[in-house]
C-alpha cells in the first residue's frame, strides 16, 4: 500500500510540474503579445477651396513600443536619402513638403501617429490630387523595428495587399 501512495505522489508531482511548465510558456507568450508593436501606413487627403494636402502617416496600433532599428526610403526601387527621394518623386512640389525620418533607436509608443510626409499644393480638381498621390506612390518605405522582447519585425510598404 505504501508503494501505491509513493507512486501516486510521484504522478501528482510530475503532473504539477508539467502544468507549471505549460502555464509558464503560456504566460511568456502572453507577455510577448502584450507588448507587440504593429506599424502600418495610411494616406490622408484633404482639399479646401483650391488647396490640397496629402499626408502619409505611420501608425503604431500595436500594444507596445516599436524600437526603430533601420529607416530606409526607396524611390523606384532604389534606396535614397530622404530629401533626394522626395525631390526626385515630387519635383517642384517638394518645396511645399515636410517630412519626418525616424532615427535609429527611436521608440515609437503604442497608439502614436507620425506624419512621415506632408505635401500642400494648389489643386482645382480631384484628378490633380490623384496625380500627386501617384508621385508619392513611387516612394517606398522599409522600417526594421523590434519589440520590447527584441523580436525583429519589418514594415515594408512594397508589400501592399
Amino acid at each position: 500500500m505504501e508503494i501505491f501512495a509513493s507512486i501516486a505522489s510521484l504522478v501528482v508531482a510530475i503532473c504539477a510540474l508539467g502544468y507549471t511548465a505549460w502555464q509558464t510558456s503560456v504566460q511568456r507568450a502572453h507577455n510577448r503579445i502584450s507588448v507587440k508593436p504593429h506599424l502600418f501606413s495610411f494616406t490622408a487627403r484633404e482639399k479646401h477651396n483650391d488647396i490640397a494636402r496629402i499626408e502619409v502617416l505611420l501608425i503604431n496600433n500595436g500594444l507596445g513600443p516599436a524600437y526603430i532599428n533601420n529607416f530606409q526610403i526607396y524611390y523606384k526601387g532604389q534606396p535614397y536619402e530622404p530629401d533626394a527621394a522626395i525631390s526626385a518623386a515630387l519635383g517642384e512640389l517638394s518645396k511645399n513638403s515636410t517630412w519626418t525620418v525616424l532615427g535609429d533607436d527611436y521608440a515609437m509608443p503604442a497608439n502614436e501617429t507620425k506624419v512621415l510626409l506632408a505635401v500642400t499644393f494648389p489643386a482645382a480638381s480631384d484628378e490633380e490630387i490623384d496625380r500627386v498621390e501617384k508621385k508619392i506612390d513611387t516612394l517606398d518605405l522599409v522600417i526594421e523595428y523590434s519589440s520590447a522582447y527584441e523580436k525583429m519585425n519589418t514594415y515594408d510598404s512594397r508589400n501592399k495587399s
